[in-house]
């Protein structure tokens, strides 16, 4: 099955989390965006989409490097835990609550003892990768329909498919 998807045209604000939104509602939080608005993509597509992506070489180091590099906000070629926090949500983003803090810093820990906690590019991809097949090993080969950020590595890898089945 081929992956497909349409726009949605209603831009949407997207947030980390409840509590922090509120923050900024309150001004107590530092932010230099108080949201941002996001072209969201209706897609239905399976494992194969996600897999498919990473078994080219090319295009996912291509397409991981060109988010390594929207991380790296200091641009030392390294991803310190703070940014890694602050964009990894942006990469691989679904419409959705994010979970609570104490949640998302356990996560965040486990990737940390894994990966190390300045990521260079190579170690980024890795993990780039095992989110993609963790993420393909739950849909399995049943066609997902999901709502993603249009520049989400959800959606980069549904175009992907879309244009090698050219």
């Amino acid at each position: 099955m081929q992956a497909i998807y349409n726009a949605i045209e209603s831009p949407c604000m997207c947030a980390n989390n409840k509590e922090k939104e509120e923050k900024k509602r309150k001004g107590n939080l530092q932010t230099r965006e108080s949201f941002q608005i996001r072209i969201m993509i209706e897609t239905v597509f399976t494992s194969q989409t996600l897999m498919g992506l990473i078994s080219d070489t090319k295009a996912f180091e291509s397409i991981t490097d060109d988010y390594f590099k929207i991380l790296d906000l200091d641009g030392d070629g390294t991803l310190s835990p703070s940014e890694l926090r602050k964009g990894l949500n942006r990469v691989v983003a679904v419409e959705s609550e994010v979970a609570s803090g104490e949640e998302t810093d356990s996560v965040y820990e486990a990737i940390f003892e894994r990966f190390g906690e300045n990521l260079a590019p190579g170690k980024f991809r890795d993990l780039i990768s095992e989110i993609m097949t963790a993420m393909a090993r739950a849909f399995g080969n049943t066609p997902v329909i999901m709502v993603v950020h249009s520049d989400g590595l959800i959606m980069k890898a549904v175009r992907h498919e879309s244009e090698n089945a050219m």
